[in-house]
């Protein structure tokens, strides 16, 4: 394997680890954000948009986590977008 393909592997694999983080980071504070918001409004038109967005921000941090953790974007997993 040419220098240039590892070195590309290398950084699409730490970015990906970087991507992982973030997402689970951030997807968790933004879980946090809408509970507690949901636990201190009294509107329960407030309360069905504080919890649809917690169900969307769930989805939205699994979309973001799964194609690194799975292996389909992975470098070394079982082809993926450097198939060995």
């Amino acid at each position: 394997t040419p220098q240039v393909i590892s070195d590309m592997q290398t950084l699409l694999t730490n970015a990906g680890h970087w991507i992982a983080g973030i997402a689970t980071a951030g997807g968790g504070t933004l879980l946090g954000y809408h509970a507690l918001s949901r636990n201190f409004v009294e509107d329960p038109q407030m309360v069905a948009h504080h919890t649809s967005s917690m169900r969307k921000v769930v989805v939205g941090t699994v979309i973001g986590l799964v194609p690194w953790r799975s292996g389909n974007l992975y470098p070394r997993g079982n082809g993926g977008i450097f198939p060995h």
